[in-house]
């Protein structure tokens, strides 16, 4: 079952997406110095250097990042049923789109709220566009599982 590439592919998902829950996607600074980091959970105001308050939750984009790693991951253990794996890699890849349009919308929406002096994304940011990327990989590569055992079966 790992020893297939599309697992690979599905388990490097499932990484990214649980390193999305615990890293920073973006950060505003605002003109008193105050930065605002976005996460998956949440939208934090920081006060000081450890205290922060948060200026906004953003549970659907939490949600969708933890249903998405656990489709992923749930995905490679249906490898006799390669048809069903198709359909739930395509599933993936339009709840990986609609994370990313998420985030981007978040960050955007605060940003031209707030009062700010610096503004810029993370590296969290490209784990979205990487799973969107893998996702259409482990579906090529179930897709050629399916036509090649296809052929095989003509063949007979």
């Amino acid at each position: 079952m790992i020893q297939r590439v599309q697992s690979v592919y599905l388990l490097l998902i499932t990484i990214l997406m649980s390193f999305l829950l615990v890293r920073p996607y973006a950060e505003i600074v605002l003109r008193d110095g105050k930065p605002i980091v976005f996460t998956s959970l949440s939208i934090k105001k920081y006060t000081s250097s450890d205290d922060y308050e948060k200026y906004r939750k953003t549970l659907p984009l939490f949600l969708l990042v933890i249903i998405t790693g656990a489709l992923s991951f749930v995905n490679i253990f249906f490898f006799q049923k390669r048809l069903l794996q198709i359909r739930l890699c395509m599933i993936g890849f339009i709840l990986q789109m609609i994370i990313l349009i998420i985030m981007i919308i978040y960050y955007i929406s605060t940003r031209y709220l707030l009062d700010h002096s610096l503004h810029a994304f993370r590296l969290a940011v490209i784990f979205p566009i990487m799973a969107i990327i893998m996702n259409f990989m482990a579906y090529r590569a179930i897709h050629h599982d399916e036509m090649l055992v296809n052929s095989y079966n003509r063949i007979r």
